[in-house]
């Protein structure tokens, strides 16, 4: 990490607190990455989701026959977002006696209505970026519960979006209040991909990409241009 910073201008690293037996990290770990963070001058960049229960959910939806994109909404509930970001949040700040003013923290992907308030809870000196997504403040879950199956299986991406349709507007508000980071995951939908995931709970992520990003934010916020 040190030689990637010194030497090749990496200023950021990504952890996940998801997927697991893959890239999930533990508590103890993210603690100790975010130590190296602190000493290196790296931003820790994390994706809060709680994924031992992320997982079981995923077990859950499977043991009740649910295969389709709407299994993403299921074996997901927000309430393991807002979780897992006061969590890495609480972790961040015990990786060292100085106020992590000196160590911000990135948290990719700001998805659920409860995840800015733990972002806002931070402790006084420590420096939280939050990050959405143009999905997930123009668009809503309701997409996965569709008749097509091409058509809900574009709409998957992780976190999934939300069935409440006020979570877009919301989001939409933070805009215009405090502006968040404005990403996208940059995949776009090739409708012959989806078939891989046809028979399983997980399907490749497309919604949206960088090309319509700004346009889908100029339409939002001028309408009659």
């Amino acid at each position: 990490m040190e030689t990637l910073v010194r030497e090749k201008g990496v200023n950021s690293f990504q952890m996940f607190m998801t997927y697991k037996d893959l890239y999930m990290l533990r508590d103890s770990e993210l603690y100790q990455v975010f130590r190296a963070c602190r000493d290196i001058g790296a931003i820790a960049r994390v994706h809060a989701e709680n994924g031992e229960l992320v997982a079981e959910g995923a077990k859950e939806a499977l043991d009740l026959g649910i295969t389709g994109p709407e299994g993403i909404e299921i074996s997901r509930p927000e309430e393991l977002e807002a979780e897992a970001t006061h969590r890495v949040i609480t972790i961040a700040n015990r990786s060292t006696r100085i106020p992590l003013a000196h160590s911000p923290m990135h948290v990719p992907p700001l998805h659920t209505r409860p995840q800015p308030h733990a972002c806002a809870s931070a402790p006084a000196g420590k420096v939280v970026y939050a990050e959405t997504t143009t999905a997930h403040a123009t668009l809503t879950g309701l997409h996965y519960y569709h008749q097509d199956w091409f058509h809900a299986a574009a709409y998957v991406t992780v976190p999934p979006l939300r069935l409440d349709t006020n979570t877009s507007a919301y989001l939409m508000s933070l805009l215009a209040k405090h502006p968040p980071p404005w990403a996208s995951p940059q995949a776009p939908h090739v409708p012959g991909t989806s078939l891989l995931g046809h028979r399983a709970l997980w399907v490749p992520r497309f919604p949206d990409t960088v090309l319509p990003r700004g346009l889908a934010l100029w339409v939002l916020h001028f309408p009659s241009t």
